[in-house]
């Protein structure tokens, strides 16, 4: 027999019969006197939903002797349909309009796990018909197709249409998953409440290319997923003494998310909430399947804003406990700047390098691309891609993956480019340490050296040290790939083009030493010399691929406070290499009355612009116990993590003249995205630096109207302005450019 797969009853049915009436009300069908018990329940079960209000309201016209042609044209069903179930309530009484589950077939599907399973991609990332599908899941194709169309799942792979059948329907294209209560319901029963919320205006659609910081998140968010649902079979579930705490939910929701407009998708026993849509689910839908659903359909618009997320997710309890409490962080503020379009290619002979780098940099930013992509992000034309492409795979500097289907024709077949193809050194030069690292052509560290300095420190034999770290890094390199060259980031002033070293902050006698030249003798080969700020801005570009691929600040603390910043596309050095000296331009203070060394007009840099000395120095003032040496400012750092209100108070006063730095910045720059990183900003304080200059950068500048600034942590620790360094060799080698990069002559 067949009937309607969802039903909402019109209102109450009262047993009267509308007013006015030309006629008095029809006799019951035989069979179908009701007893006052039997109507009681048939009413209640009429003021639900589904099938079974739907056979309770036919039993209930036929009670009131409403025919079966009316009954069915009322009720939207055929008439079969109705005089099958009053034949079966005439035999069966009430448990006639139970569901009865047909022999061989499950007794109920869960829904939203076909749909969640439906949307996971393949393990080779082939999209699978709908039969392949079905088989894979173990159900028929019939009931998959049906489930699929009930959820606005079309025949492409995708959850663009995805609609939860709630009652009312709740479409999730454009909806954010705020929060979730889940816990164990009377009778055995599962209880949930979902919150959810289109997302903030303003918030920038994340870019097609497929990064690896993409695919890492979403790796991140599958394995959240798996560890959610504990199964129909899971440990028994203990019931909460006290009430859900829906209220509380909903009251920490606006206060992390406020002028949000909510959504709520309720199962089982749940309140509706005030100042929400509420969405009704069907009591057979799990709640694990259904996080699940959701979780995915965000997945497909935000991999990374919903990892970020996940990170508080106790996805250990629910298998434990059969319950879960989760509210969403707030997100910080996002840039929104259009992404920088790629560079056209020109396809004249003569810039044959200019379009190889082009290729490699395409490449590079996505993680893997095919030809067809290639030249689709490059203006290449596909016969140029294939011949450099293919100059490219015999020297071995990309590879080949595995083939992907793109529907009907010839498998694509990504390229990416081979992390051993290539090595570099790079050098630091820091106040209190030198450090070496090897770097391979993906950026991940192969080797690192380090040495701690003590003054007073002789130019000769830092140099000597430094190339003596580097040689040892480049010895560790796997013998698959060259060394393609070294890089040495310096503390400023410097002269980039003679790669001198003027009398930097906190050296002596190093008035103007010719690190650039030793260094290229004593390594024997060419040494590419940045700023260190600048160096660490060239790292975090190199790696952040597409996610930096933007322009941006960034803001480098160590033993002093500088910036190195990538405007229009490129690096911005500056006429020397010295641009983004923050101590000097950002955050002066008057020198002392007195100062006759200088004069008393003259500015000097405010002591937080070296943020670790000065740290310690206060901290120590304030009679904590600090350890001498380089575990010192770790110590710190961990005192703050663990909430010393002495060492918050020190680290916050230096965030916040810092953070008047870094507004000067944006204010100087307009740039919608800062960065920052280095020795000084370790886990212990990173969270303190980063909200007191979000604040900042949002507040005193004059345009902060017209513009959000992103603040986000470095991808390069506090090794930084080292992996800056070796990124360097890779920038200069690889990046695409029409101008002719310079490096330290030998």
């Amino acid at each position: 027999m067949s009937e309607a797969r969802t039903y909402t009853t019109p209102g109450p049915t009262t047993g009267t019969t509308p007013s006015p009436a030309p006629t008095p009300p029809a006799a019951p069908a035989p069979g179908f006197a009701l007893t006052p018990a039997d109507r009681t329940r048939l009413r209640g079960w009429a003021r639900g939903s589904g099938a079974r209000a739907l056979r309770a309201q036919i039993v209930l016209d036929a009670s009131a002797g409403t025919g079966v042609i009316d009954s069915a044209r009322r009720l939207g069903v055929s008439r079969p349909t109705v005089t099958a179930w009053r034949r079966r309530y005439a035999a069966e009484g009430l448990a006639g309009l139970e569901h009865r589950p047909r022999s061989g077939r499950p007794s109920r599907v869960d829904e939203a796990a076909l749909v969640a399973r439906s949307l996971t991609p393949a393990p080779d990332g082939a999209p699978l018909s709908v039969r392949a599908l079905a088989a894979r899941l173990g159900v028929s194709h019939t009931t998959l197709a049906a489930v699929r169309r009930r959820w606005g799942l079309g025949a492409g792979p995708g959850a663009a249409g995805l609609t939860v059948p709630a009652d009312p329907p709740c479409p999730l294209r454009d909806l954010d998953l705020l929060a979730v209560h889940a816990s164990p319901g009377p009778e055995g029963g599962e209880r949930a409440l979902f919150v959810l919320a289109p997302p903030p205006e303003g918030r920038p659609r994340p870019s097609r290319r497929a990064t690896a910081l993409v695919r890492d998140a979403t790796a991140y968010v599958y394995g959240a997923l798996d560890a959610l649902d504990p199964g129909p079979a899971a440990a028994p579930r203990r019931n909460a003494a006290a009430p859900p705490p829906y209220e509380e939910l909903l009251a920490a929701v606006r206060e992390r998310h406020p002028g949000r407009t909510l959504h709520t998708l309720t199962l089982g026993p749940v309140p509706v909430l005030e100042g929400a849509a509420p969405h009704t689910l069907p009591a057979a839908t799990r709640w694990p399947s259904l996080l699940r659903v959701l979780l995915l359909a965000e997945l497909a618009r935000e991999p990374l804003a919903l990892a970020a997320a996940l990170a508080e997710l106790p996805a250990t309890d629910v298998a434990a406990e059969g319950s879960l409490h989760w509210v969403r962080p707030p997100a910080p503020p996002t840039a929104q700047s259009t992404p920088r379009p790629a560079p056209r290619a020109f396809n004249q002979l003569a810039l044959g390098s200019y379009n190889e780098k082009l290729v490699i940099e395409s490449i590079r930013e996505a993680g893997t691309l095919s030809r067809v992509e290639i030249a689709a992000s490059t203006g290449l034309t596909p016969q140029a891609v294939s011949r450099i492409t293919r100059n490219l795979l015999t020297s071995g500097l990309i590879v080949q993956d595995e083939g992907r289907s793109a529907g009907a024709g010839k498998p694509r077949i990504p390229l990416r480019l081979r992390p051993d193809a290539g090595y570099a050194v790079g050098i630091h030069l820091d106040p209190w340490m030198i450090t070496a690292v090897a770097v391979d052509l993906c950026g991940q560290v192969v080797a690192r050296r380090r040495l701690p300095l003590e003054a007073p420190r002789d130019p000769d034999w830092c140099l000597a040290q430094m190339a003596a770290l580097a040689r040892e890094a480049a010895a560790e390199v796997p013998a698959a790939g060259p060394v393609l060259g070294y890089g040495a980031a310096l503390p400023g002033p410097l002269d980039r083009r003679a790669g001198v070293l003027l009398d930097p902050p906190l050296f002596t006698g190093w008035e103007r030493v010719d690190a650039g030249a030793k260094l290229s003798a004593r390594l024997g080969g060419s040494v590419v010399v940045e700023k260190d700020a600048t160096a660490a801005a060239i790292g975090e570009r190199w790696l952040g691929a597409a996610e930096r691929a933007e322009d941006f600040v960034y803001l480098y603390l160590g033993a002093g406070a500088g910036s190195g910043a990538f405007l229009g596309g490129d690096v911005h050095r500056g006429a020397t290499g010295n641009a983004g000296e923050l101590g000097e331009l950002c955050a002066p203070r008057p020198r002392p009355a007195g100062d006759e060394e200088a004069g008393a007009d003259v500015p000097r840099s405010a002591e937080e612009c070296a943020p670790i000395s000065t740290t310690l120095a206060r901290v120590r003032a304030a009679g904590l116990p600090v350890p001498r040496g380089e575990d010192a400012y770790p110590w710190v750092c961990a005192r703050a993590a663990e909430g010393d209100p002495v060492v918050r108070e020190v680290v916050d006063g230096v965030a916040r003249v810092l953070a008047r730095g870094a507004a000067g910045l944006v204010g100087l720059f307009d740039t919608e995205l800062l960065v920052v990183g280095g020795p000084a900003v370790l886990p212990g304080v990173r969270t303190r630096y980063l909200d007191v200059i979000t604040a900042a950068v949002n507040t005193y500048p004059l345009a902060h109207h017209v513009r959000t600034v992103r603040v986000a942590p470095s991808h390069l620790g506090e090794e930084a302005a080292a992996v800056g360094a070796a990124s360097s060799v890779f920038h200069a080698t690889f990046t695409p450019s029409l101008k002719t990069g310079r490096r330290a002559k030998n």
